[in-house]
């Protein structure tokens, strides 16, 4: 179903981008000339919209897209291929890519742009050293979601961490005459996304070093472990958790909690916001927390001036420009007027890494957020990680996670080393 829906829209985007860049190099036949082209490569579907404002609001540089399924891993530009100006995407904070970006800090150094605009920790994220190299864009956060129905069996108005949802998630349980389940009231196993989030706030600390992936073993097993105990002693064994998902949780995650089948629903603040924006539900949400921080989604998106851009004044105002609350509040309007529906929520598919935008303007047009917006100063932001991460956390991490917490005998769990080896059979071999 991903991989379908992923193909789908990769042909809308190359779709637009082609469109974009034909429109705005041709005009009269004759083309614009060099230097006056902003090249921005990116995977954002949202930018489209975006470059299409921007050069209608700027008679001198115009911006030209060019789809990258992964800029970071498309870096630096092949032989005979015209350099991007500017690169937005997710995974631009490695070693690997942060090399191929120009220092930013000019932009500050004249009041074109303050600082004080973004979230703190989002900004320091896109430095080496001292140095700005990149701007943030957006992110996005976890978060549990119940019906409004049993919002009385939830402890905290804002956040949840792991004990209160395995507390109130075991106290939903019910089962029937038989001593089967028929309701659960959170089932970890059903999603992988949810056992990698545990990793993460227990300290696992996933991260490139050298070019490997390194991790914290004692955190790692002592997460397995966790999650096994929960499993264990409130959803009665993995088997059971499985056979319940198979019956019950066929349906799209809000509505196994619409349905009561269960308590709680894992999700991401993306999409989230993008389904209670598209239907009539009947559910609230906290986000999931751990010892007063929120990690931010891996794929945090940045974005920065290519180190040989040929127009770099031009790609200076691009960022400057995006970068204003002002223009993102027209952005969402425009959005909003011209009904202008796209797979994404908020600014490039996230909260907006400009708080204003984010505390002021998205309320707008996503009303739930108003009942509880991310507390700023809890917001974590991910390691650095490779460009394929998303390939390596699926195969790799939790597939390695869903064997050691189902197999039936200890000596039946593959070391982490195995799926890794079969992972770079299929990439690299």
């Amino acid at each position: 179903m991903k991989t379908s829906k992923h193909a789908v829209v990769k042909i809308l985007l190359t779709t637009l981008f082609l469109f974009y860049i034909t429109s705005l190099l041709s005009c009269s036949g004759k083309q614009r000339p060099h230097s006056k082209r902003i090249v921005i490569w990116t995977n954002n579907s949202e930018f489209a919209q975006y470059v299409e404002y921007f050069n209608s609001t700027h008679e001198d540089d115009k911006a030209v897209l060019v789809y990258k399924e992964n800029p970071a891993l498309s870096l630096p530009p092949a032989k005979d291929e015209l350099p991007p100006d500017i690169v937005i995407g997710s995974w631009l904070r490695t070693e690997q890519t942060q090399k191929y970006f120009r220092k930013l800090d000019y932009i500050f150094d004249v009041n074109k742009l303050s600082s004080e605009y973004f979230y703190q920790q989002l900004l320091e994220s896109g430095k080496v050293g001292a140095a700005q190299y990149l701007l943030p864009v957006s992110f996005n956060l976890p978060a549990i979601i119940f019906e409004n129905q049993n919002k009385n069996l939830v402890s905290d108005s804002y956040t949840l961490n792991l004990e209160q949802i395995r507390s109130a998630a075991s106290a939903y349980n019910q089962k029937n005459r038989k001593g089967a389940y028929t309701k659960i009231g959170f089932t970890p196993l059903s999603n992988l996304d949810f056992l990698y989030l545990v990793t993460k706030l227990k300290g696992v600390n996933f991260h490139e070093e050298k070019g490997q992936i390194v991790w914290n073993q004692f955190r790692l097993d002592e997460s397995t472990a966790y999650i096994k105990d929960w499993v264990i002693k409130e959803n009665e064994s993995a088997q059971t958790e499985q056979d319940f998902a198979y019956k019950y949780l066929f349906m799209p995650y809000y509505r196994q909690v619409s349905t009561g089948r269960t308590l709680f629903a894992y999700t991401t603040s993306d999409e989230l916001f993008k389904v209670m924006s598209e239907q009539p539900l009947d559910i609230d949400y906290r986000w999931v927390a751990q010892d007063k921080m929120i990690f931010a989604e891996d794929s945090m998106t940045m974005m920065g001036i290519y180190k040989k851009a040929n127009n770099v004044v031009g790609a200076t105002e691009f960022l400057i420009w995006f970068s204003q609350s002002k223009t993102q509040q027209h952005l969402l309007e425009r959005k909003n007027k011209l009904h202008l529906q796209t797979e994404q929520f908020g600014i490039a598919g996230g909260f907006s890494a400009i708080r204003d935008v984010t505390e002021h303007v998205l309320p707008i047009y996503y009303p739930q957020l108003l009942s509880n917006l991310p507390p700023a100063q809890m917001v974590q932001l991910p390691q650095k990680l490779p460009a394929r991460w998303e390939g390596y956390k699926m195969q790799v991490v939790e597939q390695y996670l869903l064997n050691a917490l189902t197999a039936e005998d200890s000596k039946d769990i593959l070391p982490m080393s195995d799926f890794e080896k079969e992972y770079r059979k299929k990439f690299y071999d």
